[in-house]
Parts: structure tokens; sequence; C-alpha cells
């Protein structure tokens, strides 16, 4: 049944003041406007969305270029750096090129370098009423000395009273005699030991890999601090020694100087760098020494003739001169670029690379400076000459001949030199290969006539080989 007319008006006159819509059955008689609404809205959000997503997006990309940026810029900053610190070392490569080992002084020295309180002279010594021998002549009456953290301090004629004991341990020699240290130019106790066994036997690196040029070879690397030869001989009275490499090569290695004390150190081990003369003294102010041969022995191991000796030697000092050429070419660079700013500096490093270094040829070029000593086992006066002349070719000098027992043949030869070359040989060690057939026990003699220095040496352990002893029972034995 349906309502009054009347009636449903004023439900939707009610309807319509309750929630201002229409009712249900009179919507239909409005506009459809609420989708469009919703599309105007959701385009509106979507349009907010994307600028959002944009704006983000953006904002994470600034980050990014901002990390790269700062990482691009840090690892610049560090390859600077670490340029700037390759140049700042090409530099002191350069510097030590033209830095050569000095002696010091005496008055500069307030101890020795090697003494310590643990090993050394815990206070002064006063030495009175001795005879001394300087090495050239005899006091002519009575001396003191006094010696204080290893060096001599003082020293006076006992009649003058000059040297006071206080506080020092006093020691009369009723004329004894006091020498200084004898010095062996040439030795290879603590690289061979004595008793000897092959496989302690260190002095020689022969071997196919290197053939007969090691100059890159050190004898401190081989040495041992516990042999019992240094003892003994210490107790000759040789307080230092030249340590070289054996003969076996052209070209041996470096060798070193040592005191013949062991066990010298602090600690009272057996450490090598201890039994060093130069212990203590920086190791780029150290003096160095290459031992080379030229004769039998090479010749014997590798087959080549003198001829071919000599061209092998050339050869090593053709490389090292133009090795030499191309540090001095890049160190005139360095220099022009000292007072420069960090950005050639960079461009330098960058373009020329690192100071040439080669570990093959670094003591050779060091012979070439004049920074290492040359040290040449060598017999007759053919080999001489020839050593005189190829060293000649390249600026290098020969500081000592060893062994040498026909250089009394040539003195004038060697005089002519020019260079003050030094003849370090035997007393009267010889006969035991060609070389030592033509030897003279008036050598020395005659050299020191002609104004040649002389020095007489061990070549321990090699004077075993002869001893009057050994000689007879191998006499005894050939004979059987």
């Amino acid at each position: 049944m349906s309502l009054p007319q009347t009636t449903r008006s004023k439900e939707a006159d009610l309807y319509r003041d309750a929630f201002q819509v229409p009712p249900p059955y009179e919507a239909a008689a409005y506009p459809r406007v609420r989708p469009r609404r919703t599309l105007v809205r959701s385009l509106v959000s979507l349009r907010v969305l994307v600028c959002v997503f944009l704006a983000g997006l953006l904002g994470w990309h600034t980050i990014r270029l901002e990390r790269e940026t700062h990482y691009r810029d840090a690892a610049q900053h560090a390859s600077s750096s670490a340029r700037l610190t390759r140049f700042e070392e090409a530099v002191k490569h350069c510097a030590a090129l033209k830095t050569f080992p000095e002696s010091p002084k005496p008055e500069s020295r307030k101890a020795n370098p090697r003494w310590n309180s643990a090993r050394g002279q815990d206070r002064p010594v006063v030495l009175r009423n001795m005879t001394l021998f300087d090495g050239e002549s005899i006091a002519p009456e009575p001396m003191d000395i006094r010696f204080e953290k290893g060096l001599v301090t003082e020293l006076a004629t006992t009649a003058s009273k000059a040297i006071s004991s206080d506080g020092a341990t006093e020691h009369d020699l009723h004329g004894r005699f006091v020498t200084p240290g004898l010095v062996d130019m040439h030795s290879h106790h603590l690289t061979s030991l004595w008793p000897s066994l092959p496989i302690t036997q260190d002095e020689n690196e022969i071997n196919k890999a290197y053939g007969p040029l090691t100059p890159f070879m050190r004898i401190l690397d081989s040495m041992k601090a516990y042999d019992g030869a240094t003892r003994i001989i210490m107790s000759g009275g040789i307080t230092s020694s030249l340590i070289l490499p054996g003969s076996g090569n052209i070209m041996g290695g470096e060798g070193t100087v040592v005191k013949n004390v062991l066990k010298a150190g602090e600690l009272g081990e057996y450490v090598v760098e201890e039994l060093l003369l130069e212990h203590n003294i920086p190791v780029e102010e150290r003096h160095r020494y290459m031992k080379l041969a030229c004769g039998e022995n090479p010749k014997q191991i590798y087959g080549h003739t003198s001829m071919g000796n000599a061209y092998i030697l050339r050869d090593q000092f053709a490389k090292a001169k133009e090795h030499l050429r191309k540090q001095d070419e890049y160190c005139e660079g360095v220099a022009s670029m000292s007072a420069r700013s960090d950005e050639l500096k960079l461009r330098f490093v960058k373009e020329r690379g690192d100071f040439p270094a080669d570990l093959s040829l670094e003591s050779t070029v060091g012979m070439l400076r004049g920074r290492v000593a040359m040290q040449n086992h060598c017999y007759l006066p053919e080999d001489f000459e020839t050593m005189l002349r190829v060293t000649g070719e390249y600026g290098v000098r020969v500081r000592a001949f060893h062994h040498a027992l026909e250089a009394w043949q040539v003195p004038e030869m060697l005089k002519a030199y020019g260079e003050n070359v030094t003849i370090a040989t035997f007393a009267e060690f010889s006969l035991y290969k060609f070389e030592a057939y033509a030897s003279s026990l008036s050598a020395s003699r005659i050299l020191n006539e002609h104004g040649i220095p002389v020095a007489f040496k061990s070549d321990h352990v090699a004077e075993e080989r002869v001893s009057l002893f050994r000689r007879v029972d191998e006499l005894k034995l050939m004979a059987l």
C-alpha cells in the first residue's frame, strides 16, 4: 500500500534536513559529480607521488655524486701525497750519491760507538811505565796512557806524571811493550769455521744461477759469530780483520771489517752485527769493500781464459756505467724540481717514475762512484796490468792487490799507476800453485824501497793448507 503524497514529502524534507543529501529514491535526480572529483584527486595524488619520487631520486643521485666526488678527491689526495713522498725519497737517494763515509775526528768523539756499559770498561784504565811502539818507531822513554769508554783519552811520559789515576784502574807494566792492535787485511774466519767442515764454508758463492759475477753478495750474510778461531786470532794481537768473500768468482761480493771480540754486545750473545767495527754507526755511513779475483781460481771454475775474464769484467762495468748515467740524469731532474710547485713534482714522478735502482748493479755502480773500495785477488804481473787497464777504462781505483806474490817484479809499473795501490801479501806463504812459484822472501823489502805500501795478511783459514806439520804428513803419504 503506498503512502499518501503528503506523508512522502514530509519524510523527504526530514531526510534532507538531517543529512543534506537526497533520499535514495531521489538520488538519481542529482548530477553524477563524485567520480569526477575522485579522478581529479587521484591524478593530483599521482603527481605528488611522482614529484616526491623524482625529488628523492634527484637527492639520491646528488648524495651519490657527492660521495663519489669525496672518494675521488680523497683518492687523488692520497695519490698525490704518495707521489710527493716518492719524490722526497728520490731526493734522499740522489743526496746519498754524493755522501761518502768519513773517519770521525778524534777530538769530536766522547766514546767509542761500540762501547757499552755492560761489556765495556766500567771505569777508566791507566797503563803506566810502558814501552810504546806506535807502528813507526819506539818511544824513547817510558809512557803512560789512559783509556775511557773504548777510547785513548790521554798519552804522556811516565816522568811527567801528567795522567791522573783518580777513579781509574791502574796497571804498572814495568817496561812491557804496548802497540796498537794489528789489522789483518784479508781473512775468512767467521765465514769458514775452524775446525772446518764443507758445510760450514760459506765464503764462495759458486752457483750456475749467478755465474762468475756476484757483486751483489754480502759476506755479512755468511758470518757466524761463534767461530772459535776468533779468540785465537785476537790472542795474537790482531784486533781487527777485513772479512772478504772467496776468490772463486771474478766479482765475489762485499766484505766487512770486524773487531775480533765475540759476544761484545750488552746481552753477551753471538750477534754478527755486534762484531762489526762500525757497529752503532748508521749503515749508510759505513765503509764498503768489494772482492775481485783474477787468474787461476775463476779460470779453473768457469773455464774462461784471462781475456775472457777481462771481457766479463768490462761488460759488468759497462752495464753499471749506463745505470749510473740513468741515475745522474734522473737526479738532475730531481734537482731542477726541488724548488718547484708540488704540482710539477707530481707530474715529474708520474712521468719519470722512481729513482733508478737495480740491486744487481748497485755495488758495481758504487765502485764507479768511488763509494766501494776495490780489493783484488791477483798474483801475476800480466794480471796486475790487465786489471789496472780495465779499471782505468771506467775510472775505478784499485785499493789493494791481495796475495800478489810476483808484485816485487814490477814495482815501477805499480808505482806508475799513481793511485797508492797497496800490496797485501804473505810473509813467506808460497809454492802452493803455479801463481805462487815465483815468490820472494825479499818481496816486501823490494816493494818498500820503491815506495809501494805493503801489508802482511793471513788469508785465514788458507794458511792451514801449508802448515809445516801438515806438509810433512802429506809428503809421507805421497811416499807410501
